[in-house]
């Protein structure tokens, strides 16, 4: 069967090309592309876990492979910094948005992102008056420290 292979960003640059198709077996899963592209571009993992999609959908290793598939390989988003993880917490005092930015924002990085949420007035044809929030917080920084450190 044959599928056809995207690479983006430095997988991109690392196989000198942006697709290409791929020749498997049938029956083949994500797992036995993934052990041949790397076979033959093995500059492309470098160490770092490769995201995977299959049709355009997030996939596992174990996804399997029909003929004309499309797999890409998207590396992991890059950048970050180790100030950021003294700063991940859950608070119960309003988050300032400058104190935030400047925590972040710095000329050697290349942008900053922020989100801001707000609440609606109405829900279901009820006013809204209020939001509670509840966390399990240790649980909560745990997952953000591990969503930094990628």
């Amino acid at each position: 069967m044959r599928v056809l292979v995207r690479l983006f960003a430095s997988y991109r640059e690392a196989a000198g090309r942006g697709h290409f198709d791929l020749e498997l077996p049938p029956g083949s899963a994500v797992r036995d592309a993934i052990a041949r592209i790397l076979h033959e571009h093995p500059l492309i993992a470098e160490g770092r876990q490769v995201v995977i999609a299959r049709n355009r959908e997030y996939a596992s290793l174990d996804t399997p492979l029909t003929d004309g598939d499309e797999l890409a390989l998207i590396p992991p988003v890059s950048g970050g910094d180790a100030r950021t993880l003294e700063a991940i917490a859950v608070r119960e005092e309003a988050l300032s948005v400058d104190d935030a930015l400047a925590l972040v924002r710095d000329d050697a990085f290349g942008g900053v992102v922020v989100f801001l949420g707000t609440v609606r007035s109405q829900s279901r044809g009820k006013r809204i008056q209020r939001l509670e929030y509840e966390a399990y917080a240790e649980m909560a920084e745990k997952k953000m420290r591990e969503i930094a450190d990628r």
